[in-house]
């Protein structure tokens, strides 16, 4: 079989963990474009071993700025988005083979993700597998948004149902880190409060007392009816929404009532 001509576009950061796995699922693709912000592990070691890999270094720019660089290096006009903690299977790269063989109209295609927790799949209520949009023609498309990045089609975004959207069968799959567990998300989960909290802080978003009450009681029983159906994987998906929900609110309400004058360079660092 020929290489796929794709350019899969990875921003990668010490990503050792998690890199053999997501290559080897790439081997059949002509090219595939690291972007590395600054890795201090064996990232850029275990990346020699992959022919068709091939590294860029950027320092970290902001998560739009990055993934816009990463198109910018790209080979082939087909690209597929893809995160080091992920990988590709067999059956999605049929499907793209003969997607970009037969191209109809879209210039953007969704691809279902599987979510695991603890080795479990996700498959239903909150935060189930569910389509991204990750396969799409370079010329047409550039990232906007902020933390959760957005594609914009011609300048403009578009949703599914668009003629310039659809979607990849559901069984073609990107599969997410299945081991991920507990103690990783207690490791994103400081970091991730703070990004997803100044970007909404930059939005004009404000809170209120109520508003961080109010969610303390509301998310879990929102979450927990949504998930009923996957039992104790739902119920501990519950209490960790509300945790995260949560801190979202009180960080922002933190920040408004009783740190209104602290300077910071955090948007500048994480944000661009």
């Amino acid at each position: 079989m020929s290489k796929l001509q794709v350019s899969v576009l990875i921003i990668a950061q010490n990503a050792q963990a998690f890199l053999p796995r997501c290559l080897d699922s790439l081997r059949d693709f002509a090219e595939v474009v690291i972007i590395d912000g600054g890795s201090s592990d064996n990232s850029l070691q275990i990346c020699k071993e992959y022919p068709n890999v091939v590294v860029h270094h950027n320092p970290w720019p902001g998560f739009i700025a990055q993934r816009n660089f990463s198109l910018t290096k790209a080979s082939h006009d087909w690209c597929l988005m893809l995160d080091s903690d992920e990988r590709v299977t067999p059956e999605l790269i049929s499907e793209i083979q003969k997607t970009i063989t037969n191209p109809g109209e879209a210039v953007m295609y969704r691809v279902v993700r599987t979510e695991y927790f603890e080795g479990h799949a996700i498959e239903s209520g909150f935060g189930a597998s569910n389509y991204q949009e990750r396969l799409f023609l370079r010329s047409r498309v550039l990232y906007g948004g902020g933390v959760h990045h957005i594609h914009l089609i011609d300048g403009r975004q578009e949703f599914p149902g668009s003629r310039l959207m659809a979607d990849l069968p559901r069984h073609a799959r990107i599969e997410h880190w299945p081991d991920f567990s507990m103690d990783d998300w207690l490791r994103k989960l400081p970091r991730f409060i703070s990004l997803i909290a100044h970007e909404k802080m930059r939005q004009g978003r404000s809170v209120s007392a109520l508003d961080v009450l109010a969610t303390m009681f509301g998310t879990f029983f929102q979450i927990m009816w949504k998930s009923k159906g996957e039992g104790r994987l739902g119920f501990v998906l519950a209490i960790q929404e509300t945790i995260y929900r949560l801190g979202v609110k009180i960080y922002i309400y933190n920040y408004q009532k009783l740190a209104a004058k602290k300077q910071t360079n955090f948007e500048k660092k994480y944000l661009g």
